[in-house]
């Protein structure tokens, strides 16, 4: 049975609240759907209330509230792109 998770917006400490959720089979599937959605955003979205997705981070919770995860953005780029030439 498919559980209703939040994907809350955290930008520089304004929470910015999922209303509809996603339905995902369980709390594993969290983190690699959070991921994703992040990755579609910092490389395709733009918006005029976030100049940048850099300094976002998910707050996940289930339906009950529950806090499930705190991801940020920034864990889109794998730590070798930092700083390379």
């Amino acid at each position: 049975m498919d559980v209703r998770y939040f994907m809350n917006i955290r930008y520089r400490g304004r929470l910015i609240p999922d209303p509809e959720g996603d339905e995902l089979s369980n709390e594993e599937a969290v983190h690699g759907h959070a991921l994703d959605t992040a990755r579609d955003l910092v490389f395709g979205a733009r918006m005029d209330t976030i100049r940048s997705w850099f300094d976002c981070s998910f707050e996940i919770t289930d339906e009950g509230g529950r806090s499930i995860l705190v991801m940020p953005f920034d864990e889109v780029v794998p730590e070798s792109g930092f700083g390379s030439a």
